[in-house]
């Protein structure tokens, strides 16, 4: 009876809007956030992840990796690694592995601190630590280490603040099963270090201040895909304290290229110095409308040799000379020197280029000299990187 009532209604209803005075839109439905069962293509793992979650998925012949981050989030929630060890994971083995993982593995070992540890029910321990992050700010994460077999996963886990959040990546680390070895090969713990959120990722990032109050914003960019990146657009905003935009300043990183598995340094340059209600600042990669590009053809670091060496004068600045060589069958143009600068915590305080000759022939060699002038602490060590356009 209920139901005829109801159809009577909207009939009489819809009769009523016929005149065209008003339209009624319909209400779209709201988004499907239901789980999705995402199975990782070496066969590894499986998790339960809300299907508007976007992923990004790491898949090598030693590494089953994958990262999550929910719609409108700037970094990713949820990172989920995999390895075969080739031998059964004894309980004795994981409390090993656990100490291991924790000093030497962990991609942000130098910038992370352990808070406590605790074993779980179902054989797993949840490590619970904080993350030192570019511009300052701590975040609290936790980790998960677990093992089947052969197999040793490691799972970071981003703590939020809001509680709907917490619950949802609860249900969704309580979801995770490691499944079978699949496509993996034997591989020592140490390939765990090779996982990522992103095929682009920022590193050793150190914010400092000139004697004469230019303040800069020093660091890297990992390369973790499998070819050659295009220099990358990196952009820095000085935030109050409420996050409210004070100053911006962006740049490319350094170089014709990012390798494979290599890095590129960046210095981005604030010459007002840092604003009085400065309180933080946000690196971000890309842009709006940026998108990943190959990189233009460049020679392969076999057809350069070179040696250098450095020294730091009396008045602070880092002077680095050597000698280039083209050691390839073809000719090498546009040679441009990348020099990146560590302090003992590896965090980058300087880095510069330089370009050195128009050209060299095969065989032919040239020295150089690099001058770094500032640098936001005391060196310990360098990388120097040449390249050259064919």
């Amino acid at each position: 009876m209920k139901a005829g009532l109801l159809i009577g209604l909207l009939g009489w209803l819809l009769a009523g809007c016929a005149g065209g005075a008003v339209v009624f839109a319909p209400t779209p439905p709201p988004p499907d956030v239901s789980p999705l069962r995402y199975a990782h293509p070496s066969g590894a793992f499986t998790v339960d992840v809300p299907r508007n979650w976007s992923r990004y998925e790491q898949h090598t012949t030693a590494l089953a990796a994958a990262a999550f981050a929910p719609p409108g989030a700037h970094e990713p929630a949820l990172r989920l690694a995999v390895v075969n060890l080739g031998r059964s994971i004894t309980s004795r083995d994981l409390a090993g592995l656990l100490d291991q993982y924790q000093t030497q593995i962990r991609p942000d070992a130098d910038r992370y601190t352990e808070i406590s540890r605790q074993a779980m029910g179902d054989g797993s321990w949840r490590l619970a630590g904080v993350q030192r992050g570019p511009g300052g700010v701590t975040r609290t994460l936790n980790t998960f280490i677990e093992a089947r077999d052969s197999l040793l996963a490691a799972l970071e886990v981003m703590l939020p603040a809001e509680a709907a959040r917490l619950a949802e990546l609860q249900a969704i680390i309580n979801s995770f099963a490691l499944a079978e070895v699949g496509s993996l090969q034997p591989a020592e713990p140490s390939a765990l270090a090779a996982a990522s959120t992103a095929a682009l990722d920022l590193l050793h990032v150190s914010a400092w201040t000139t004697a004469t109050g230019v303040f800069f914003i020093t660091g890297e960019v990992a390369n973790y895909s499998f070819a050659p990146a295009a220099p990358v657009p990196v952009r820095a905003t000085l935030l109050t304290a409420d996050d409210l935009p004070l100053a911006e300043a962006a740049d490319l990183t350094m170089g014709y290229s990012i390798a494979p598995g290599g890095f590129a340094p960046f210095s981005l340059r604030f010459g007002q110095g840092q604003p009085a209600l400065a309180a933080s600042y946000r690196l971000t990669l890309g842009g709006a409308d940026w998108q990943p590009e190959a990189a233009q053809p460049a020679l392969e670091a076999e057809a350069l040799s070179w040696s250098d060496e450095s020294v730091q004068e009396a008045d602070g600045r880092l002077r680095i000379t050597g000698s280039v060589t083209n050691a390839g069958g073809a000719r090498a143009r546009d040679l441009r020197a990348v020099v990146t600068v560590f302090n003992a915590a590896r965090d980058v305080i300087a880095a510069g280029y330089g370009d050195i000759t128009p050209a060299l022939s095969p065989g032919e060699s040239v020295r150089f000299q690099i001058i770094v002038p500032e640098m936001g602490g005391e060196p310990a060590s360098y990388i120097l990187n040449v390249q050259a356009l064919p």
